[in-house]
């Protein structure tokens, strides 16, 4: 078995409110800049911590200590607030490959082959060129160099906002595995800190900006430090998530003199695949309205992620998300008060119980011009053990798909979900019983000009859901070209309570560009991806973890997977039952691998 992936993920939690702290001398406006708006650095990031670094950056010296500070004697105000630091921030110089022998520091961790899940170069990426042992698996990643960690782990505002997930392509057989860079989620530390608790440059030590003097003076604006919490499908007419500014504020009247409001909310994979985002931006809790805010397809890092962007007078200090999809979202607020610019930033933590696989492809259209895929989720530990194991029809209710498992119908393989607000809301395609497992809807056409991921026409994603996996169960994944002839690129996410663990496949952000699929066949012919093979282990208080492995090919097929990473079975090359069979003579598959017929 290879490329096994293991993540522990919570439960769903309330969502966390973040209050402000009380400075009891604020009395200045000092500077909340956070580092260089430009195309070579996203907000926040500096690069001036590099390889032209003087001696006391490295050291402990200027940024650490209250640099904007004049003597402090015994009877002014306190100094820094306490921490571990200092925490020192050595970048070393940016290359295309982590793992080139450059980028490991002296006793923090090191880099080796696979990389070290830090950006040891502060250029935005993570582990780029490092090896890793099957596309799509994803590991944590955080936006900072290891230098910049506290016994392994970053401090302050990065020990949760410059957390992420990294995802491993495979793009050629030539060449080996290599993590895509990009962290998804993760936030990079403000390039200085600010005079606001929450360490938000990460050094170990809270208000030492190197601008300003904090030692006894608070800004009248206090970023957020904790991310929110919510789920997908929330009720259409009243949104539970309001994202607010308001609290950031110190002085309640403030929040009528700031100006020049401007929101951001980046979102996941398939948002940066589909035509339209997937989430939505509203001025009310009222989600039935008109949405706000305007596409804009080169944000992030990379430049070419989508999101939303929302100014005022449509919203000002605060707004409300809506989400259909799990996964990790970046929110930015920016506004002007009294003369200064701030900025500040958020990650929301959209979650789903139990295990939800998620297919959107690059060729979703009307009538006549698309391309119709059909995701699968079958469970090949199923009670009834038939002669012969497989997908769609082959054994009955062991695959869960369109002709089963969506509308009113399941294969029942556990109870179903008593909670309707898991499957039923805002964006959802699921009315009546949340059933276990559940196909959410079966995109067969759709209106790329409709932004509106509540219309039946909207060209979204495919879901499959099983919000109480047993333990010890397994459930392969795969991808069926059902109809339409233009060649078509797909993606899949993994999550486990809401946790990407698996990311793989088509992806314009990280440059991958297989497998695709070229042949229909409906169910018994074509074209054909084998994506992973899920274990879920429950524990005794219900906890659910789950280890995920991708399905490789020994002899790839050029055209279609690219490279041994995929597995896209063909039923003119491989034989007519890789579309029935989970194996060769249609035995249960004892391990990934074994779901490939070439």
């Amino acid at each position: 078995m290879i490329g096994t992936y293991q993540r522990i993920a919570s439960g769903v939690a309330a969502v966390i409110v973040t209050s402000a702290a009380v400075f009891a001398c604020a009395t200045s406006r000092s500077e909340y800049e956070i580092g260089d708006q430009n195309e070579s650095n996203p907000p926040g990031f500096s690069t001036d911590a590099g390889p032209d670094d003087t001696e006391s950056d490295r050291d402990g010296g200027p940024g650490l200590f209250n640099d904007g500070a004049p003597p402090i004697d015994a009877t002014s105000c306190l100094p820094d607030a306490g921490g571990p630091g200092p925490v020192g921030r050595v970048c070393l110089p940016p290359t295309d490959n982590e793992c080139d022998g450059k980028h490991d520091v002296p006793t923090y961790p090191a880099n080796g082959m696979g990389g070290n899940g830090f950006d040891d170069d502060c250029d935005g990426l993570v582990d780029e060129g490092c090896s890793c042992e099957a596309a799509g698996i994803t590991k944590t990643c955080y936006l900072v160099p290891a230098s910049q960690t506290f016994g392994g782990v970053p401090v302050g505002w990065c020990a949760e906002n410059s957390k992420g997930t990294v995802d491993c392509v495979k793009p050629t057989t030539e060449f080996p595995g290599t993590w895509s860079g990009q962290c998804r989620g993760a936030q990079p530390p403000f390039a200085d800190d600010v005079c606001a608790n929450g360490d938000f440059n990460c050094d170990g030590k809270d208000q030492n900006s190197k601008a300003s003097d904090c030692s006894c003076k608070g800004d009248p604006v206090q970023c957020p430090t904790a991310p929110l919490l919510t789920r997908p499908f929330p009720p259409a007419s009243a949104l539970p998530l309001e994202i607010s500014a308001k609290g950031w504020f110190l002085n309640a009247s403030d929040v009528s003199l700031a100006t020049n409001w401007k929101w951001t909310l980046l979102g996941g994979d398939c948002d940066n695949i589909l035509h339209h985002p997937t989430f939505a931006m509203f001025a009310t809790p009222n989600g039935t309205g008109a949405t706000a805010g305007s596409q804009v397809d080169t944000l992030g890092p990379s430049g070419n992620e989508h999101g939303l962007v929302a100014t005022a007078p449509a919203i000002t200090s605060s707004f409300y998300p809506a989400f259909s999809l799990s996964g990790d979202y970046l929110v930015e607020g920016e506004f002007d008060l009294n003369g200064k610019h701030y900025t500040c930033q958020q990650k929301i933590q959209v979650r789903a119980p139990g295990i939800r696989a998620e297919l959107c492809w690059d060729t979703q259209a009307p009538s006549g011009s698309n391309v119709d895929l059909d995701l699968h989720v079958a469970q090949t530990t199923f009670a009834n053990q038939c002669v012969n194991q497989g997908w769609s029809r082959e054994c009955n209710n062991q695959d869960c798909y369109y002709g089963n498992c969506k509308g009113g119908s399941s294969p029942n393989w556990f109870a179903a979900n008593p909670d309707p607000s898991v499957c039923q809301g805002w964006g959802s395609k699921t009315t009546g019983t949340c059933f276990n497992p559940r196909l959410d809807r079966d995109l067969i056409t759709c209106q790329p000009s409709e932004r509106n991921p509540n219309a039946p026409d909207f060209c979204g994603p495919e879901n499959i859901n099983i919000d109480a996996p047993r333990n010890g169960s397994k459930y392969a994944v795969g991808v069926k070209h059902f109809a339409g002839s233009p060649p078509t690129r797909a993606h899949v996410n993994v999550y486990c309570n809401g946790e990407r663990i698996l990311s793989t496949g088509y992806n314009p952000v990280t440059g991958n560009e297989f497998p695709k699929l070229l042949q229909s066949g409906g169910d018994s012919s074509g074209d054909f991806w084998k994506v992973g093979l899920v274990t879920a282990t429950v524990d005794g208080s219900g906890g659910l973890s789950c280890a995920v492995d991708p399905v490789p090919s020994s002899q790839p097929h050029a055209a279609t997977d690219g490279s041994n990473a995929y597995c896209v079975d063909n039923t003119s090359r491989n034989g007519a039952d890789s579309a029935k069979f989970f194996t060769f003579g249609g035995a249960a598959p004892l391990d990934a691998e074994a779901l490939c017929f070439h």
